[in-house]
């Protein structure tokens, strides 16, 4: 036996193979099919997306860190090439390197080697993260007047 719904003004019944209170049962199921599968994918998406917030926050806090060692290292090797007094060139750094930085010194014949090293923090989540060390280096030659070895020599002229 075949089944027809009611037609609209103008059209033909078309036959179905299954009476009307079935077919509208099975729309029904299959339209809330999927009503959970939002919150399972919000579930999922948001811790994901606080991680990779988190470590793009950390990644750029290191790049910072990595540009003001930069920086201290060029202030030192200057102040330090120009003869100034070690506590100055340490004081100086200090200020302007990130915290906890450390500060290396070398000086060859005619060139000085400064060198600024900071441990990178993960904002009190130790273990989380890896711990990191940017370094920055500034190399500069000694100024003339500043050079106090025995064997430094005035340039020429040119």
């Amino acid at each position: 036996m075949r089944w027809s719904g009611t037609a609209p003004r103008g059209r033909r019944a078309r036959p179905t193979s299954h009476p009307p209170a079935v077919a509208r049962r099975r729309r029904e199921v299959t339209d809330g099919a999927d009503s959970g599968q939002a919150t399972a994918e919000l579930a999922m998406g948001l811790p994901s997306l606080f991680v990779v917030f988190f470590l793009a926050a950390w990644m750029v806090s290191a790049v910072g860190a990595q540009a003001r060692c930069a920086d201290a290292a060029r202030v030192g090797a200057r102040l330090a090439a120009r003869g100034e007094a070690q506590a100055t060139v340490s004081a100086a750094v200090t200020r302007a390197a990130p915290r906890g930085a450390t500060l290396r010194l070398h000086r060859d014949a005619d060139l000085l080697d400064v060198e600024v090293s900071a441990p990178v923090g993960a904002a009190g989540l130790g273990r989380l993260v890896p711990a990191l060390v940017v370094t920055a280096h500034a190399v500069t030659p000694v100024e003339p007047a500043a050079c106090t070895a025995p064997d430094c020599a005035a340039p020429g002229p040119p």
